[in-house]
C-alpha cells in the first residue's frame, strides 16, 4: 500500500470529471500527501433544541458547545476507485482546539458521494465553524488488487450521498458530558454546599448574638420578677404556718 504524494494528487487531480478523485477540484488544497475537505451546506448538533439537520448559507457560522455531538457534510465529493481506500481526519488546527474525530478513518474502495464526519467537542470551549472552513484532511493509497465488494454492502452511508441521512440524527440523540463539563459541575455542587454551611454557621452566630442582647436587655426585669416570685411563695409559706 502506497499512499499518494503531491505529484499523484495533482495528476489525478487533471482527470476532469468522475475521473478526480475530488470534486470541485482545487489545486491549492493539495498538501504534500493529502487534501483539504472543507464544512458544506449542512450540519447537525445534539442537544441543540433542534431534530433536524440545519441548512448553511455560504460563509454562515454555527458553533458546536463543550460535550455536543455534531454531523458534519463536507463541501466536496469524493470518488474513490476499487484500487484504492481513502483515509480521514480532521486538521490538527481544529482537533487542537478540542473537535475530534468519531466518525471513522477510513473511506472505503468504490466509495462517491459527499462525506459526512461525526465529531465532538471533547474540549472546555465552545467551538465556532463556518461554511466552506478547511477542517478536514483526506489521503488515499492505493491497494494491491481492486476489491470486487461495493461500498453500498458494506457501509453505513449510502454512495451518491449529498445530504446528511436522517436515519443516523436518531445516534446522537441525547445530551452528552465531558469530564471538563463533569468537573465544573461538582465544583458547582460543591460551592453551593460550602455557601450553605456558610449560611448556617453566619445565622447561628446572628442567633446567638441576638439571644445574648435579649439575655442583657432583660436581666434585671427576669430576676425580679424571680425574685417576686420566691418572695411570695416564703410570704405565702409563712402564713400558713401555725401560730403559737
Amino acid at each position: 500500500m502506497a499512499f499518494w504524494g503531491r505529484n499523484r494528487w495533482l495528476g489525478e487531480g487533471e482527470r476532469g470529471y468522475r475521473k478526480c478523485p475530488v470534486l470541485p477540484w482545487d489545486i491549492d488544497r493539495v498538501e504534500a500527501a493529502g487534501y483539504r475537505l472543507s464544512i458544506g451546506k449542512e450540519y447537525f448538533i445534539n442537544g441543540s433544541g433542534s431534530s433536524t439537520v440545519v441548512k448553511l448559507s455560504k460563509g454562515q457560522g454555527f458553533v458546536i458547545e463543550p460535550g455536543q455531538f455534531a454531523y458534519i457534510l463536507t463541501g466536496e465529493k469524493v470518488y474513490i476507485s476499487k484500487a484504492a481506500i481513502g483515509f480521514i481526519s480532521i486538521r490538527a488546527s481544529t482537533k487542537f482546539r478540542g473537535l475530534i474525530n468519531v466518525s471513522g478513518f477510513q473511506v472505503n474502495p468504490g466509495f462517491n458521494g459527499n462525506l459526512v464526519f461525526a465529531v465532538f467537542n471533547a474540549g472546555p470551549r465552545h467551538i465556532n465553524l463556518h461554511e466552506g472552513d478547511e477542517i478536514f484532511s483526506l489521503w488515499i493509497a492505493d491497494l494491491d488488487a481492486p476489491v470486487a465488494e461495493n461500498h453500498e454492502e458494506n457501509g453505513n452511508i449510502p454512495n451518491g450521498l449529498d445530504n446528511i441521512p436522517s436515519d443516523i440524527i436518531n445516534k446522537i440523540s441525547g445530551d452528552s458530558l465531558t469530564a471538563y463539563q463533569l468537573s465544573k459541575r461538582l465544583e458547582k455542587v460543591e460551592g453551593n454546599l460550602t455557601e450553605f454551611r456558610t449560611n448556617v454557621f453566619r445565622g447561628s452566630i446572628a442567633l446567638s448574638s441576638i439571644l445574648v442582647i435579649l439575655l442583657v436587655a432583660y436581666a434585671e426585669p427576669l430576676s425580679n420578677f424571680v425574685f417576686k416570685k420566691v418572695d411570695a411563695r416564703q410570704e405565702s409559706r409563712t402564713s400558713s404556718l401555725p401560730r403559737d
